[in-house]
């Protein structure tokens, strides 16, 4: 990341796409809620090692790596994290000091951590209980996303199931361990990565175009580009 942006961000302070977590040598629930609250407004940044008013006190840099690695474990375990997610923290050295900075995209799916539903409103990560918040929360992101758009016709036969056991690995090696991603069948890792799921409008269970787009044969795609652009 650029030091000049980093300076920049740290003198702003928390917005509703930048929080700031002290943080010892360990990650806290705190910061997975606010993982969770990101990712279902609209994404954001969250710099571990850095006080509420932006001061830089750093994480202890021997325990860095390790805290990277439990991060990873976690938002990719789907008891902890439905649907789980796939991020990369990535370690800073800034002025001297250990920064963790974590991006958080914005996602398609409405994600919950323990059970519970976050959302961002202003610089704070609020827990959604309402039925009427949770609905406009979906109805917003199938206003945004069409990569979650459900093809019921398609099956496995339709995807390039070779490409699983790369990703698997690659998944495993972020996190030097065994994945969650590790034990499951191809269906299980599918629905995990978000790329099966069902429109709870019309009833509909299948493959997005998510699934498509990342692991669609070449005639699929073909087919589904035409019905979507022409």
């Amino acid at each position: 990341m650029d030091k000049e942006k980093l300076k920049t961000t740290l003198q702003i302070g928390e917005t509703i796409a930048v929080e700031f977590k002290r943080c010892s040598n360990r990650i806290e629930n705190d910061v997975y809620q606010s993982v969770c609250s990101f990712l279902n407004r609209f994404g954001g940044d969250i710099y571990l090692g850095v006080e509420d008013n932006g001061t830089v006190c750093g994480v202890p840099e021997k325990a860095a790596g390790d805290m990277i690695k439990n991060f990873i474990k976690v938002i990719s375990n789907p008891n902890m994290f439905t649907p789980t997610i796939y991020l990369v923290p990535e370690i800073i050295n800034y002025e001297g000091k250990t920064i963790i900075h974590i991006h958080i995209p914005v996602s398609a799916e409405v994600h919950s951590f323990k059970k519970e539903v976050y959302d961002r409103v202003d610089d704070a990560d609020v827990k959604v209980t309402a039925t009427a918040q949770l609905a406009m929360m979906y109805i917003r992101k199938q206003n945004i996303f069409t990569e979650k758009r459900i093809y019921p016709y398609i099956s496995l036969e339709d995807l390039r199931l070779d490409l699983l056991p790369r990703i698997r690995k690659m998944a495993t090696n972020n996190i030097e361990g065994v994945h969650s991603w590790e034990s499951m069948n191809d269906e299980e890792l599918l629905r995990s990565a978000g790329l099966y799921g069902k429109d709870r409008a019309t009833g509909e269970s299948g493959y997005n175009l998510a699934a498509v787009m990342l692991l669609g044969k070449d005639d699929l795609i073909m087919d589904i580009c035409q019905i979507n652009f022409s």
